[in-house]
């Protein structure tokens, strides 16, 4: 079961950004807009793009089709994406033996990291937004716990005014919506109630770009 929290967004083209890239010197390793232990995603290609939502979308199906509570998603997430068996529900293991769920998260030690190690439902949108020449500066699927920093999956990043006009029916479509970001200097953010809604964004994102949607 995907989670989804009740909240409302504004999907309409958010006029006071600041919009614009970073600066050079503004952007080193440990991230950029006030965000720090993040990392530069790069350069990322249309097909890219494309693997990296086929395979968010498949582990995203595997999770929703065997976690039945929220609580179970984010656990059985986080197993995933940390490759840490610990982290899946009691009694995961036995009752869900043969499922592939238990290859993808490995013993912990030797399973390679998935989605470039960004959230399931957050990775998807990130390098769809990349290979259309956004920058993301950080991105959250939303957490249950107590310390998570967002409760809803939210994406940050840097563009310009006439990429962000041209992904704003993007954004209304999807379900999604644009956020004030400006206290981080120059960033925007997207917002949305659930992965679900990301993920159909990022589609529809590399799939306008493919057939060559001019933007406004």
């Amino acid at each position: 079961m995907i989670p989804c929290i009740d909240m409302e967004v504004d999907p309409s083209f958010p006029t006071n950004a600041a919009f614009g890239m970073p600066a050079e010197e503004d952007v080193s390793e440990e991230g950029f807009g006030l965000f720090r232990g993040t990392w530069l995603i790069g350069d990322v290609s249309h097909d890219d793009a494309v693997a990296m939502i086929g395979e968010e979308r498949q582990l995203a199906t595997h999770v929703d089709l065997t976690a039945p509570t929220h609580a179970e998603f984010e656990a059985i997430a986080g197993a995933i994406e940390s490759n840490d068996p610990a982290c899946l529900p009691p009694g995961f293991t036995s009752k869900h033996a043969h499922s592939e769920i238990i290859s993808i998260v490995g013993d912990g030690h030797s399973a390679e990291p998935v989605l470039g190690s960004l959230d399931i439902g957050v990775a998807g949108l990130s390098y769809a937004l990349t290979s259309v020449g956004c920058i993301t500066a950080a991105s959250c699927r939303g957490h249950l716990t107590e310390h998570a920093w967002s409760d809803h999956p939210v994406v940050f990043f840097a563009a310009e005014r006439t990429t962000v006009h041209w992904l704003t029916s993007s954004v209304r479509e999807s379900g999604c919506g644009f956020a004030d970001a400006s206290s981080r200097g120059w960033l925007i953010a997207v917002e949305a109630p659930s992965i679900t809604n990301f993920m159909d964004l990022a589609n529809l994102i590399v799939s306008r770009a493919a057939a060559g949607q001019a933007r406004k």
